[in-house]
């Protein structure tokens, strides 16, 4: 039974990472002189916010991830906000009803980050009078660039800080490729891997970790692999078929000897380098394995949505690997980020390339068109993970 406590702790952690995501973008922002409209954690209308100098901070209804607004992203937006405060200004009126600045909005195209966003909260007359140089597409691009990789660059920055504490306070566990252990029944067992072996190559490859061993294993199942193995000073050759586990990964059915030691706060910075390098590998190998279809998509073992990730986040708490599992999924948020796919941080980057070769900024219309695709993939990608959790729950 999973706690309240447990529950709420994973909600806190997955809004941190969002926050610290979104930090990244806002304090480039303000380094380089944009401005910034708004701060949100979560997308549509507010549930809260504040106002604070130029700026609106708030929490808004949809909690799947989080926003920074900064004046003229789109030059074409830009321009359309400063002909609607026009408008505004010969009518007479400070300001137009919802009604018909939405009905507005249809009329000409816009970025469908700002619709998913929710409506402004500056008003147009505001921005209109935003001068030149605060305006993000007057900026060079290394500026834009530095804005756009910041939020994954917080991300990874946090899951380096949190695996270092994990290491500082708690120590290593280093597990080598001698054998402890061989479990009855499985491959190894089949083909005589025994205790106080010690594997040394797969396929002729040098093996010298057992994160490299492993990684191997749990990439080939039901692959025939060729295993060179140290046996009191002599080294002997044999080849197993590894087996399948139910979810889609392979295994050889060993145990490796495991030593604990102490690193300290010097120590632990190598270690979190490591570790760090470790899931990075470990993301890239998943997604690898999805293309090719080794893992599955769908099911009981396939992506996990909000709800799993929740589920997860509460079930470490509680085992007291918590801080680990924040840690691979900020690396996890990071990576997905830099896809080159809008309307994802990698698609911007993507895109401010293009328009720099091109000389020439991309239409806002073709700017859209190309979002919606992303955001379709994206949705699609989200009920297919949380049917994917609501099966899990179903099946216990």
């Amino acid at each position: 039974m999973i706690s309240v406590l447990g529950w709420i702790v994973a909600i806190v952690g997955l809004g941190f990472l969002i926050l610290a995501h979104e930090f990244g973008h806002f304090i480039v922002a303000k380094a380089t002189g944009m401005r910034v409209e708004e701060f949100s954690l979560g997308f549509g209308r507010y549930l809260w916010s504040r106002r604070i100098g130029e700026t609106v901070y708030g929490i808004s209804i949809l909690p799947l991830g989080g926003y920074v607004r900064v004046t003229g992203m789109h030059k074409e937006e830009f321009e359309a906000r400063v002909a609607e405060a026009e408008e505004e200004e010969a009518a007479g009126r400070q300001a137009a009803s919802t009604r018909q600045t939405r009905s507005r909005d249809r009329r000409r195209p816009g970025d469908p980050e700002d619709r998913l966003a929710g409506p402004r909260a500056i008003s147009a007359a505001e921005i209109a009078a935003t001068p030149l140089e605060r305006r993000y597409y007057a900026h060079p691009l290394w500026h834009k660039l530095l804005f756009i990789v910041a939020g994954v660059t917080m991300n990874v920055l946090v899951a380096f800080v949190l695996i270092w504490i994990v290491g500082a306070t708690q120590g290593e566990t280093v597990a080598s490729t001698r054998i402890e252990s061989v479990d009855s029944g499985t491959p190894a067992a089949a083909v005589g891997l025994r205790a106080q072996d010690t594997i040394v190559a797969i396929d002729g490859e040098k093996i010298e970790t057992w994160e490299e061993l492993r990684t191997r294993i749990i990439t080939r199942p039901n692959q025939r692999v060729i295993l060179t193995v140290e046996r009191e000073g002599s080294l002997l050759t044999v080849e197993a078929t590894l087996s399948e586990r139910e979810e889609g990964i392979g295994y050889l059915g060993i145990r490796p000897y495991a030593m604990h030691k102490e690193l300290g706060m010097g120590g632990a910075l190598s270690y979190a380098g490591r570790t760090l390098g470790s899931m990075f590998k470990l993301i890239f190998v998943g997604i690898k394995m999805m293309f090719t279809g080794e893992v599955q998509v769908t099911g009981s073992q396939g992506l996990a949505g909000p709800v799993g990730i929740l589920q997860l986040s509460s079930e470490a708490f509680q085992g007291g690997y918590y801080l680990m599992l924040l840690a691979l999924i900020s690396v996890n948020l990071a990576v997905f980020n830099m896809l080159p796919l809008l309307p994802l941080d990698g698609g911007h980057v993507l895109f401010s390339l293009i328009e720099k070769v091109r000389g020439k900024s991309v239409s806002l219309r073709v700017f859209e068109r190309v979002s919606m695709v992303g955001l379709i993939m994206f949705l699609a990608l989200f009920v297919i993970a949380t049917g994917n959790d609501i099966g899990r729950i179903l099946g216990g």
